[in-house]
Formats: structure tokens, sequence, C-alpha cells
């Protein structure tokens, strides 16, 4: 994609030369460019044509009429480019063809998401346990649905203070059990067979 790929609209000539006598008709296609460009899905050619676009639409000079629709197609512009920003942050394209993975939210207890946590980092399990424990936090919260913890270490205190006579990894344990009885089970469902 050109990054002046919106400057060559009928929208942006008419401001440059002054023929602006259909302008709201020529406004329209312009808006409908741009959607088309955010839908495109290569991220980084759309943010850069859309600030381009944005920086020469303020240095036109235009009529008072003339200057509400530049106003409102680089008040658009800046708001695709939000949404660009937004996507590119969650790792995500703009290109609605993929489709958009299911929510998943965590439903046990703060505590629990910590203990996993934790335990994938000493297990080297993500990047090869390289990743700050911060980073992981900011992660974990974030695909799981849950507001940011920015104090993760409050609860990995409460997991190192509990009583143990065997374990202090209440979370696993029961995940490790629940897991062998669904094993056993689903062993004996299918020899019973």
């Amino acid at each position: 994609m050109k990054h002046n790929i919106l400057t060559e609209t009928a929208f942006y000539r008419a401001l440059e030369s002054k023929e602006t006598e259909n302008i709201k008709e020529m406004y329209d296609e312009f808006i409908s460019c741009v959607i088309k460009i955010y839908k495109a899905g290569d991220t980084a050619s759309a943010y850069i044509a859309l600030s381009y676009t944005e920086v020469e639409l303020n240095a036109c000079k235009v009529s008072p009429l003339v200057k509400t629709y530049v106003d409102k197609a680089t008040s658009f512009i800046k708001e695709m480019r939000n949404m660009l920003e937004t996507t590119v942050g969650k790792g995500i394209t703009a290109n609605p063809a993929i489709p958009e993975l299911p929510q998943i939210e965590w439903t046990g207890q703060t505590v629990d998401l910590v203990e996993l946590m934790y335990a994938l980092k000493e297990t080297g399990s993500i990047n090869n346990g390289e990743m700050p424990i911060s980073q992981m936090s900011e992660a974990f919260f974030q695909i799981f649905g849950r507001k940011t913890q920015r104090d993760y270490t409050r609860y990995y205190v409460c997991i190192k203070e509990r009583e143990a006579d065997f374990s202090y990894t209440y979370f696993i344990d029961k995940m490790r059990r629940k897991l062998n009885e669904k094993i056993k089970a689903d062993i004996k469902k299918s020899l019973s067979k």
C-alpha cells in the first residue's frame, strides 16, 4: 500500500484545487477509502498512510465551510489510527476475515492464578523461564480477562505463608488430583466398552 493513497482521492484533490462543489459526496467516498485501508489487514502500512494523510490534511488551506469536512476527516483518521494502535497492542490485526478467539475468563481465585503463573515460570514452560514475573503477571491477567494486579507479589507471599505439612501449592495439587481422576475415569470407561 502506498503511503499517499488517500491523497490521491477526489476529496483531497478537490481540497488542493479549491474545486469543492460536491465536497459532501467526495468526503463520503474518502471515509469509505479510510475504512477499506483499515480493514485491509496491513496494519503498519495503514498506520503510515493514515498518519501521512492527517499531516497533509492539516496543511490544507480551505474555506470555513470546507474546513468542517477536513476537520471531520482528520478526526476520523485519528480514530482509525487509535483503533489500529489498540489492535496492535493486543497482538491482533484489523482484518475482520480473521476469526476472533473466544474470550477466556479466569473464574477461580486470584491466588490460584498467581500460583499457576509462578509454577510455569519456575518450570521454564514460558519463554524458557526468562520472562520477568512482572511481565508474565501482566500477560496472564490480560489473557484471562482479569484486571492487572500490580501487587501480584502479595498473593505469592500468601502462598508462602500457607500452613504446609505436605505442600504449599494447593491449586496445583488440586489440578493434578482432578486431572488424574478424569484420566482414570476415562480409561475405565474405555475398557468397559
